[in-house]
């Protein structure tokens, strides 16, 4: 374990991962730029390991000047850029998402963002594309590890370099299966946090204690390096956005950095590949490349919002340009004066200036956040209209226990009436959407009944998103008992189907349903399942004298109704017009196909579109000062009462009839 000299080939690596990222996030080219993160994770790995054990060696290892050196690298750029962030926030963000940066903000400065996110991205976040601190991530892990690493090696610091190996491999391969298990229990957790992506940066540790290539083995280097690169130019290629990932897939990325790193590490010679990652370009890109990451992802964010969410071949090409030029002013005017101590080089001074800094940042997220994203910053006119896109959310549950121990919201009479019908709402967030105007319909009719919402789940026994299935299952049998215990005789029923059989809105296929019969995941498979899972659900339902109506989908919107209902509002432009009914049949087809085709006894399906189009054929968004909608596809409270309840109303009067 010799002491690290600089090489310049680390800086060509870390330049291609960078600009695999970038040009992944700006939708130009690498559909699988994505793994530039892991390639960092890595490198960040192999080059930590190398240092502390150098100094371990030499009897003057630190953990408070590892960590003091750690903030001076890392924090003043980080910290001006999150103030940066939040200022052009306060221009350009609707409050609701204002709030959110001012909470991703927070968690930022105290080094959990990956453990925020890990728990914000539920079923209503919105795309990820228009999050603007979503990339500090994977620099709040590497901060973690930064913590937790040094101590483990102060720890083992007695232990002959075998031990330590054995340790750090076993490690490594504990991280390793915990991803792939929690890959199919919680992929979101298993992407953001530490214990799920430890084995990177232990691959890259791992890598320190592998002894140096000799001059005679340059055939073997050469080889290599030349299979390692092009491994890592595949994953660009090959993987996309569908990959499921991190799981195995993120593996290769990681073993052909290793080989990267490892088959250039000879001191006496150099391979061909060492020679292109050490062109100027490359190693100067790698070195800006902290400033780079940190600064392109807000940017593009910010030219996606104004650009009304989206980002044309023009718009990308400046947000790659705004990048490097904000990335190479952060490196030489903020990052390297820190880091060189020509700024604050005194460490309390450093460390005292980053804490002020760090509380105002919390302070003023705080304040954000508790006034729910400065709605008043755009006047009265924008903060009346705002309040109004509420939905009950009250009735969504969380535990997928619920319906077998009783904890389904009740809604309707408060009184159980013999020979008064009993009612169940079932379904996603498009049916807790309709829990409130389901409620009171019910009260007008001494109907009482239960709400049974989990989002991202269809009322269709026995269909399941992949990465779900046991919680599904576990919940579908629940409500199928719920159902038969409370001796419920009326149902109805709505959610996101096309969500689950067409992966609209996010082309993911790990969004599509399955069940125990089908043998791959497509759209095709999806469709089939829920066709035939949806009839065998009528039909057990059918069995039990159940009444059902199924409501079809409400209109998904093109755009953040809000944000263009505010936009227009702040701008003086024409109140604008949602998705047009045209788009939304194409949307639909399927679907339609399936539930219109439904020819069992006691079902009805009905369509909540044609009440929510006008007579030119684009849905209403707004009137009266009033939001009907909350976000893409649920609408407010307020679009409930305009546009469900009408249709609604005699399904509870037919209900009524039947005491």
């Amino acid at each position: 374990m010799e002491k690290l000299k600089y090489r310049a080939d680390i800086d060509g690596l870390r330049a291609i991962a960078v600009i695999g990222v970038l040009l992944f996030h700006a939708g130009i080219s690498f559909t699988g730029g994505f793994v530039g993160v892991d390639i960092f994770f890595v490198i960040s790995g192999f080059l930590i390991t190398n240092l502390i054990l150098q100094a371990q060696r030499n009897n003057r290892f630190s953990i408070r000047v590892f960590l003091g050196r750690r903030v001076r690298r890392l924090m003043p750029a980080a910290l001006v850029m999150t103030t940066s962030t939040l200022l052009v926030g306060y221009w350009w963000l609707v409050p609701d998402d204002y709030d959110k940066l001012a909470e991703s903000a927070i968690a930022q400065v105290a080094l959990v963002s990956n453990i925020y996110f890990a728990n914000s991205f539920n079923y209503f976040a919105g795309p990820a594309e228009l999050v603007p601190l979503l990339h500090t991530w994977s620099l709040a892990l590497e901060e973690q590890f930064y913590l937790f690493f040094p101590l483990l090696l102060i720890f083992c610091r007695h232990c002959s370099p075998k031990k330590l190996f054995i340790i750090l491999a076993s490690l490594a391969v504990l991280s390793f299966g915990l991803n792939l298990w929690v890959m199919n229990i919680d992929p979101t957790k298993a992407f953001f946090l530490l214990p799920m992506r430890a084995w990177e940066l232990l691959l890259g540790a791992l890598l320190v204690f592998v002894p140096k290539l000799k001059p005679a083995q340059r055939s073997l280097a050469e080889w290599g390096s030349c299979l390692s690169l092009t491994g890592i130019l595949f994953t660009f290629f090959a993987y996309s956005k569908e990959t499921v990932f991190p799981g195995i897939a993120a593996l290769w990325p990681c073993l052909a950095t290793v080989g990267l790193i490892y088959f250039n590490s000879g001191h006496q010679f150099k391979t061909r590949i060492s020679r292109i990652l050490e062109v100027p370009t490359l190693t100067y890109i790698g070195k800006i490349s902290y400033s780079l990451y940190l600064w392109h992802w807000p940017i593009m964010v910010y030219l996606r919002y104004i650009n009304r969410f989206e980002l044309g071949t023009s718009v990308a090409l400046l947000g790659l340009a705004l990048s490097f030029l904000a990335g190479a002013i952060s490196y030489h005017f903020i990052e390297t004066p820190f880091r060189l101590g020509h700024l604050l080089p005194n460490q309390k001074r450093l460390i005292l200036t980053s804490s002020t800094f760090s509380i105002l940042i919390l302070a003023t997220g705080a304040g954000i956040s508790e006034w729910d994203g400065l709605p008043k910053r755009w006047g009265d006119k924008v903060t009346s209209i705002l309040k109004t896109a509420k939905s009950p959310v009250r009735y969504m549950r969380n535990s997928v226990w619920d319906p077998q121990l009783d904890q389904l919201p009740s809604i309707g009479s408060s009184q159980i009436l013999p020979g008064h019908p009993r009612l169940l709402v079932w379904g996603d967030s498009h049916a807790m959407v309709m829990g409130d105007v389901c409620s009171r319909l019910a009260k007008q009719h001494d109907i009482s009944g239960f709400i049974a919402t989990r989002g991202g789940t269809m009322p269709v026994l026995d269909t399941y998103r992949a990465y779900d299935r046991d919680d599904t299952l576990i919940w579908h049998e629940g409500v199928l008992d719920f159902i038969r215990r409370k001796k419920i005789t009326h149902v109805i029923m709505a959610a996101r189907w096309s969500d689950n059989i067409e992966g609209n809105a996010t082309g993911l296929n790990k969004f599509l349903i399955t069940d125990d019969q089908t043998s791959e995941i497509s759209k095709a498979s999806a469709q089939q399942a829920f066709q035939r899972n949806l009839i065998n659900t009528l039909r057990q339902l059918n069995k039990l004298g159940i009444r059902v109506w199924l409501m079809e989908q409400v209109p998904l919107q093109q755009h953040d109704p809000i944000y263009e209902i505010v936009t227009a509002l702040r701008t003086n432009q024409p109140t604008p017009l949602g998705v047009s009914e045209k788009k939304h049949a194409q949307r639909q087809i399927n679907v339609r196909r399936i539930l219109r085709s439904l020819k069992l006894p006691n079902v009805t399906v009905f369509d909540p579109a044609s009440t929510i189009f006008t007579n030119d054929g684009y849905a209403r968004l707004t009137e009266d000062n009033t939001l009907f909608y909350t976000d893409h596809d649920h609408l407010s409270h307020a679009g409930a009462e305009r546009f469900i309840r009408p249709l609604l109303k005699p399904i509870f009067e037919e209900m009524a009839e039947h005491k």
